[in-house]
């Protein structure tokens, strides 16, 4: 994790936004410029700024403006769109962003603790059933070699297993450690493309999906997702053996 101190300061050359966009005005923006305990010279040059609903990184003293739609630019910037929506547009130089893409904020309606279970598993621990799942049978070592790793990691007596599938992209299977059944071929978001990171706990039934396009996952402040992923944040329950999204 960075061990950063953020320090709140005036950003300087930034923006002028109309006053109807929320979180917008000439004397709101920000920017968290970034303190690090590094040796690496790079780290005391960039910042972390946090405008509104957004947060990025980029070079030190880099120039933004956010423009109503409809209306032209007032500062001079190199004119890249870094963000758009139906109502602003995010406009700097690419190559000064030194994050995976601009943040905005965003939060789950859902959250763990609303899915807890009664209790976790602890007894004879049944071995993966292929039966229940042929096409599960492509990845028999992994899956049963996840199995032997861990018992139950999953909504009370699940085993999640994951593996890579290339850059960015992650399968899994789920494993009742009760019954044996696989869930693997009905896994709804698996499919072609696989999915880019996950986060579950063993005592709650919800399981959340892309994570790799959250914040935290690059150590900055939780909450906001990476506007340009191609991966959607999204979250499952598991309920009677399958998955069902529910947010």
């Amino acid at each position: 994790m960075r061990q950063a101190i953020y320090i709140l300061t005036l950003a300087t050359a930034l923006y002028s936004c109309d006053s109807k966009i929320n979180n917008y005005n000439a004397t709101g923006p920000v920017s968290l410029t970034t303190e690090y305990n590094s040796e690496n010279p790079k780290d005391n040059v960039d910042s972390v700024y946090k405008i509104g609903d957004f947060l990025f990184e980029a070079k030190k003293n880099a120039r933004f403006e956010f423009v109503v739609k409809g209306q032209k630019p007032k500062l001079n910037t190199k004119g890249d769109t870094l963000y758009s929506d139906n109502k602003i547009v995010l406009l700097g130089d690419i190559n000064e962003i030194v994050s995976s893409g601009i943040y905005k904020k965003f939060a789950f309606k859902s959250q763990f603790d609303n899915y807890k279970v009664d209790k976790v598993y602890k007894g004879r621990l049944a071995p993966p059933n292929f039966n229940t799942d042929p096409n599960a049978k492509y990845y028999n070592t992994k899956i049963v070699e996840g199995c032997k790793a861990e018992g139950v990691n999953f909504a009370g007596h699940y085993k999640i297993v994951d593996w890579g599938c290339g850059t960015m992209c992650q399968e899994m299977a789920v494993v009742d450690r009760i019954s044996g059944q696989i869930i693997y071929s009905q896994i709804p978001f698996d499919k072609v493309d696989g999915h880019s990171g996950i986060s579950y706990k063993i005592d709650s039934r919800m399981l959340i999906i892309n994570t790799e396009a959250l914040s935290e996952f690059y150590d900055y402040e939780p909450g906001y997702r990476r506007f340009d992923s191609w991966r959607i944040p999204s979250v499952y329950e598991i309920k009677d053996g399958r998955l069902k999204q529910i947010e």
